[in-house]
């Protein structure tokens, strides 16, 4: 479970082929300077752009997971270049605090960047285009939703767009400042929403 409040970015090192639709992600590690206080160890589940890995290596300079097949279907990791930066936050402790909404980690699909400006005061304007129009009747207007693992509020909403204004903050400490229009990008819409959805249907059954 995760909260989408990145913690650090990194950047990729490497994606090698491990088969026809898996891949090895080596990217490299940010969390060196905390190895004795809270070292990173191997099965442990950490959000990379929003996606729930498993760290299956790890040493001071990298960290690597494995992509399955459905990892690659269902999210954007498999257009990870060399040097390309990516958000990552460890999985929630007990105790900690919920700063962003509940976030599994799990991807329910990609949608396309169709803006990226500046609007006053530092802030920016992003807007997003769904490639799964399901998607949207989990969206509301000024509810949470989980881009490349980050909680942000809809600001926009409308047809298959949802737009969202960035504060310096959110722009400054996470990877969004290397998208630019026609990236593709996670989504994970609200759980809630889709539980909800679930008992709606078994209700009318």
């Amino acid at each position: 479970m995760f909260t989408g409040i990145i913690q650090k970015t990194a950047t990729v090192v490497s994606l090698s082929p491990t088969g026809a639709r898996s891949y090895r992600l080596t990217l490299s590690n940010p969390y060196r300077l905390e190895a004795e206080k809270d070292p990173l160890v191997l099965g442990e589940s950490i959000a990379v752009n929003g996606v729930c890995l498993t760290v299956v290596g790890t040493g001071p300079e990298r960290i690597e997971f494995d992509v399955s097949p459905e990892t690659v279907e269902r999210t954007s990791l498999s257009r990870c270049t060399s040097g390309k930066r990516v958000n990552l936050e460890r999985a929630l402790r007990m105790g900690d605090r919920l700063s962003g909404h509940w976030v599994q980690g799990h991807v329910d699909g990609t949608a396309r960047v169709t803006r990226v400006a500046t609007a006053e005061s530092g802030y920016t304007d992003l807007d997003i285009e769904f490639m799964e129009s399901g998607l949207l009747k989990y969206c509301v207007l000024k509810g949470s939703i989980c881009l490349d693992g980050i909680s942000l509020t809809i600001h926009r909403l409308s047809d298959r767009v949802a737009g969202f204004q960035l504060i310096p903050h959110t722009w400054n400490e996470t990877a969004l400042p290397e998208l630019v229009t026609g990236d593709l990008v996670n989504i994970e819409v609200d759980i809630l929403a889709k539980y909800l959805e679930r008992m709606k249907v078994y209700e009318q059954a």
